[in-house]
């Protein structure tokens, strides 16, 4: 009788422990959402903001799903082919800023489980993650995702990075999953499906598009030598290459290039240097990521897990790995060939490099393999800790300060519209674009974009800010901590 207590309370105490364990992460998680989801509701609309509120073509108001639907119509003809995400993008601008920012903070913990779901390989409770795999995704994200700010907070781009990243890195989930397993076989409505959600994926973002096609297209191949391959493969390929056509042969993606190239702010060889100093850009900022990639690859190479007997055991384990490697980079290497070549279209590419090393890392635990001592792990975590906290309270107070900015801002339009003025003059705001927070303003150039569509959005003729300020970085995606306060620029005295 006392041993069966004693069994008892040592399995009620294993599995208090083990509730403990899970709890961590529930807390650390539920901290980051509450984060996320302010910052989304304090930044102010800016510039693509303002022109999804608006039915494409027109100065209206949307106000009705039948006015989303004309005027993504209007856009895929005009601007654009990236449907779903601007459907989503002025559904969420329809719903009001509360809905939005718990959208964005709730996408920003499913990212997360998806990103550990993908390293792992199988099904993953997402009440059961281990919170040292937690910690490491989010702070990658935070130190390596470049333009976080835009990304993550700015309502539009956050539709076509962040909401478009994970809803791909769900619908690559059964192709992740086919890797490890024996019987991949699925229903005919599971196949009908994948072919649905194959065609949105595809659809959703040039880069991703082009990227989904190419790993799957090579998975297809894999899985059809090793007598694996599904119906489902092929039909939720197949879909893809449908939305990823639909979307690249929009009539308003061929307006736009022949817009640029006539106005003479496109020239193909002049623009290849210009993506490739990007693309290397981008590579020298996922530096941490790459370097920690190739050093639990050699951990790996160390204890013999490419040993021919070692690797047929995990063969399957590290084939998923380069899967969503292939997948990264070529949603990164394609925009090599873009028109335009913007920070935000590396998002993709970092999920996926941390997916690759959270993936190696979960290789190397089966095996009980220690990374690196414990208190080198600690130590690094705490410096991390610290840039977060920093960088953190500064993005923060820099998005309540411009926020406060744009109440006075809306408050000076206000009284130039009061007294019939058509030519809009507005003073330049105290806080600039960095890494963690967006700011896109109006220039003293009428006719910049984000100037077209305020004056399209206030019915004037035009609107321009008094000053611009000198570039004083490469990229503003390098300023990692701002002073604020001051205005960002001053007219200067003749």
């Amino acid at each position: 009788m006392l041993l069966m207590l004693d069994r008892l309370n040592s399995a009620n105490w294993h599995n208090i422990r083990l509730k403990m364990k899970y709890l961590k992460s529930h807390i650390y998680l539920l901290a980051w959402f509450v984060f996320i989801t302010a910052c989304a509701y304090i930044i102010p609309y800016f510039s693509n903001d303002y022109r999804y509120m608006m039915i494409e073509g027109t100065q209206d108001l949307v106000s009705s799903f039948s006015d989303i639907v004309v005027s993504q119509y209007r856009h895929y003809f005009t601007w654009g082919g990236r449907t779903p995400p601007h459907v989503l993008a002025q559904l969420l601008l329809w719903g009001g800023k509360y809905v939005s920012a718990v959208g964005a903070g709730l996408c920003y913990l499913v990212l997360i489980y998806l990103i550990y779901v993908q390293a792992k390989g199988k099904r993953v409770n997402p009440f059961k993650l281990l919170i040292l795999p937690v910690l490491f995704i989010t702070v990658a994200l935070w130190l390596c995702l470049r333009a976080y700010g835009e990304v993550i907070f700015m309502l539009v781009t956050s539709c076509n990075y962040l909401y478009t990243t994970t809803f791909i890195l769900a619908f690559l989930l059964p192709y992740r999953f086919s890797i490890n397993a024996d019987n991949c076989k699925k229903s005919v409505p599971f196949a009908i499906m994948m072919f649905l959600l194959g065609i949105i994926a595809g659809w959703c973002n040039e880069n991703t598009g082009f990227a989904i096609c190419a790993a799957n297209f090579l998975l297809c191949l894999y899985l059809y030598k090793v007598k694996k391959l599904s119906f489902w493969h092929i039909t939720g390929f197949v879909g893809t290459c449908i939305g990823f056509l639909v979307l690249v042969l929009s009539p308003g993606n061929n307006a736009r290039l022949e817009m640029m190239e006539t106005t003479g702010s496109f020239n193909y060889f002049s623009h290849l240097a210009v993506t490739l100093d990007i693309f290397f850009l981008t590579l020298l900022e996922e530096l941490p990521l790459i370097l920690s990639l190739v050093y639990l690859l050699f951990i790996a190479y160390k204890n013999k897990f490419f040993s021919k007997d070692k690797f047929a055991e995990y063969k399957n384990d590290f084939i998923g790995v380069l899967y969503l490697f292939v997948f990264g980079f070529a949603s990164l290497a394609i925009m090599i060939f873009s028109p335009n070549f913007p920070a935000r279209t590396a998002t993709p590419f970092t999920c996926a490099l941390i997916a690759c090393i959270s993936g190696v890392y979960f290789i190397l635990k089966k095996e009980d393999i220690k990374v690196m001592p414990k208190t080198l792990t600690v130590s690094l975590y705490t410096l991390c800790f610290v840039y977060i906290l920093v960088t953190g309270e500064n993005a923060l107070g820099g998005l309540l300060k411009v926020k406060q900015d744009m109440v006075e801002r809306d408050y000076e339009i206000q009284q130039q519209l009061d007294a019939g003025v058509k030519d809009l003059v507005v003073s330049p705001l105290t806080v600039e674009t960095s890494r963690y927070i967006f700011v896109a303003d109006v220039r003293t150039k009428p006719t910049f974009f984000a100037n077209e569509i305020l004056s399209r959005f206030y019915h004037v003729n035009s609107i321009v800010r008094t000053c611009d300020f000198a570039k004083t970085v490469k990229h503003s995606d390098l300023i990692i901590y701002q002073h604020y306060g001051e205005p960002v620029c001053s007219v200067k005295k003749p």
